[in-house]
């Protein structure tokens, strides 16, 4: 109850901060101002032809629509055109495999995290996710050109890496191919030089899972077979070791296609003609940024700033609403707050970061209907939105948990 109303009087802060920017000089009459969209950055480290594309595909379209999550993601429609485009062509069993991006294509898609308040679709938060050559990792970038340099920055800047390890070459190592566990090393060496010393969550998505069912029948076994051979290779291993220290680190397998799409010939995937498109665990690698990195900022804070936290808190519950507000925008200047602050998201995240972070620690209101009885229709609407958005968080971290029930192989330990 104490992170409650700490979450309640931080998001007050800002919300009567930016309400009071937005009045207007005509006595009295305040523009409703809608509060700010923390943005997440991801990006998708993998080589060509590990299915960053597939991946990317199958996200919106298992996420396009709310189901039973509560939540559901939109593009811009330009980017739903060419999202569109790919699945029919991923889709097909007429047609072959989709190209891969080719130099000089790098962008990034714009998914928001919509959520229903009433009727009314609203952006819960936007999440920003990086497409790119896989090229760009293992060969020489073109005289002249930038766009290597500008994906090591945007790593380096992303507040979550999805990682990407092709499946098909798990597999040829398993079964003792050379060239296969060639091809898996050259892309855990650019994981280790890339990922090593970032600060971000990890999560390690392993692509084409449809292709080792073969492995064993059981699905968890399965997954910790591979995270055997994984963990095997010298560099992923110090990988783990130095990020399981201190964040979560995750093993995700997923099927961009379905485990009846597609098939093995002589080292080549190709589609079957009566394959069954349906996805498998994509979602997952996407709703585990925003826990994930809720979770680190957590984790990330000392003794000492909790202790203060907890204490502004106790201070609250004997001030009135305006007091309270006053004092906590006093407290966000102090060391305690100061580090709050930063913390979410390497302080990239701002004050949207900040709210959403405390939000998502708050346990249900008991007096939630009886409290947002009393407020006006502007401060309801914000109130409606903190509620709306910290039942998005849960739905990704349910989702995470779910799997993680299912899966237990998924989480990676460090050992040596």
């Amino acid at each position: 109850m104490e992170i409650v109303l700490l979450a309640a009087v931080v998001f007050a802060v800002i919300w009567f901060m930016r309400r009071a920017k937005a009045r207007k000089p005509n006595k009295g009459k305040a523009v409703v101002v809608n509060p700010p969209v923390p943005k997440f950055r991801v990006v998708t480290l993998g080589l060509q032809g590990s299915g960053k594309t597939l991946l990317l595909t199958s996200i919106y379209r298992r996420l396009q629509a709310p189901g039973n999550r509560g939540y559901f993601l939109k593009v811009p429609y330009t980017q739903l055109i060419e999202l569109n485009k790919w699945y029919q062509e991923v889709a097909s069993t007429q047609d072959d495999w989709p190209r891969g991006t080719t130099r000089g294509e790098m962008r990034e898609f714009d998914f928001s995290v919509m959520s229903l308040i009433g009727t009314e679709a609203t952006a819960m938060l936007d999440i920003g996710y990086l497409e790119y050559p896989g090229e760009l990792l293992t060969d020489p970038d073109a005289p002249g050109s930038t766009a290597q340099q500008r994906l090591l920055t945007s790593i380096n800047q992303a507040h979550a890496v999805i990682a990407i390890i092709d499946g098909l070459r798990i597999l040829q190592t398993y079964q003792g191919d050379r060239r296969g566990r060639a091809i898996l090393q050259t892309t855990l060496d650019a994981m280790v030089h890339c990922l090593l010393t970032t600060p971000a969550p990890i999560v390690f998505v392993v692509t084409k899972w449809d292709l080792l069912d073969q492995l064993h029948p059981d699905e968890n076994i399965r997954l910790e077979l591979v995270q055997r051979v994984l963990m095997g290779i010298e560099g992923f291993r110090d990988l783990v070791n130095v990020h399981s220290a201190r964040r979560i680190v995750r093993l995700v397998p997923v099927s961009a296609v379905g485990h009846d799409f597609a098939e093995l010939h002589d080292g080549v995937v190709r589609k079957r003609p009566d394959g069954h498109f349906e996805p498998s665990n994509v979602e997952v690698a996407l709703a585990s940024v925003v826990p994930d990195v809720l979770n680190q900022v957590e984790l990330s804070l000392d003794f000492t700033t909790r202790q203060a936290i907890l204490a502004q808190v106790h201070r609250q519950t004997r001030m009135s609403p305006g007091e309270a507000v006053r004092s906590l925008a006093s407290f966000l200047t102090e060391r305690a707050g100061r580090v709050l602050a930063t913390s979410v998201g390497g302080g990239l995240l701002g004050e949207a970061g900040l709210a959403l972070f405390m939000d998502s620690r708050t346990d249900p209101d008991p007096d939630y209907h009886r409290r947002i009885a009393a407020l006006s229709d502007a401060d309801r609407r914000a109130e409606e939105l903190v509620q709306a958005r910290r039942r998005v968080v849960q739905s990704m971290q349910n989702q995470v948990n779910m799997l993680e029930a299912k899966l237990p192989s998924s989480r990676l330990h460090g050992g040596a």
